[in-house]
């Protein structure tokens, strides 16, 4: 009895094993079918109805059509007005455009991270909004024996990281909504309430830098200036990192003093001629 049981809790495992498998590779299959398509229309073909993109790419009309539903509704292609087919959406204007970003705002950006640590003796980092998260692009380590510590490539949750807030306070209001819409409470400090976050937001706006309060991790604060682009539009921060006993009033005043000469040079250097403060929300 205990041998055929085991035998078939073998066997169950081998077919859900199986399954997993075969789901993988369907997503996988799907991700693929729907880049050769972006790739298709990227490439100058895009006057070409359903059935003439199922030609191209060899699948049949409705799992085309189930492929170009989905990445319409997500923005990466838009339907032609007024005649067949489909051309690029704006999102993957915007991921061509932080892509490039990314790589030209890590460059220009580090002597004045370097500059920004040698002055404040703090951890400092650069920062790019990902979805809901936070990425360090860079940073440059503090020689002080009690220290924060992010690592290049770490993330975190934007809504309670002063480089994500200061990101974030740029953004239109329904974008917003979508990063914040299931926001949670880490830390007696971290704001989860809508109202309340969005009267955070727009007090970051006023006086152009934005601060963490132990957020995140109680132990960790940190104050954050935005960096913008030739068009004013915000894709970075500049952040100062510090362990929580030193975030204090005076402390504050003078991060912020640092970090928003430190971030207006980056934009400065990425084309943008305005003030920190105010700029235009897109």
């Amino acid at each position: 009895m205990g041998r055929d049981t085991d035998y078939r809790d073998t066997q169950m495992s081998k077919v859900y094993s199986r399954t997993d498998i075969i789901d993988k590779r369907q997503r996988s299959q799907t991700l693929v079918r729907g880049l050769k398509i972006l790739e298709l229309i990227a490439g100058g073909k895009s006057d070409l109805s359903i059935r003439e993109l199922a030609e191209e790419v060899d699948l049949s009309k409705s799992v085309v059509h189930r492929l170009i539903s989905t990445l319409e509704g997500e923005r990466y292609v838009q339907k032609n007005s007024g005649k067949p087919g489909y051309r690029l959406g704006t999102k993957l204007w915007w991921l061509g455009c932080a892509a490039v970003q990314g790589l030209e705002i890590k460059e220009v950006a580090r002597p004045h991270l370097e500059d920004l640590a040698l002055k404040t003796n703090e951890l400092v980092v650069l920062a790019v909004l990902d979805g809901r998260e936070v990425v360090y692009l860079d940073k440059v380590d503090c020689p002080q024996a009690v220290r924060a510590y992010i690592p290049i490539g770490g993330r975190a949750p934007a809504y309670c990281i002063s480089t994500g807030k200061v990101i974030l306070a740029y953004r239109r209001d329904d974008e917003v909504m979508k990063i914040t819409s299931s926001m949670k409470k880490f830390t007696s400090n971290t704001v989860i309430r809508m109202e309340s976050f969005k009267r955070h937001l727009a007090e970051i706006r006023r006086r152009g830098y934005s601060v963490n309060f132990g957020e995140w991790h109680e132990d960790v604060g940190g104050v954050a200036s935005a960096i913008r682009d030739g068009k004013g539009y915000v894709v970075a921060a500049i952040g100062v990192t510090v362990p929580i006993h030193r975030l204090t009033k005076i402390n504050i005043d003078r991060l912020s003093r640092l970090a928003m000469p430190a971030a207006a040079a980056v934009s400065e250097e990425l084309g943008y001629g305005g003030s920190q403060k105010g700029a235009s929300i897109g």
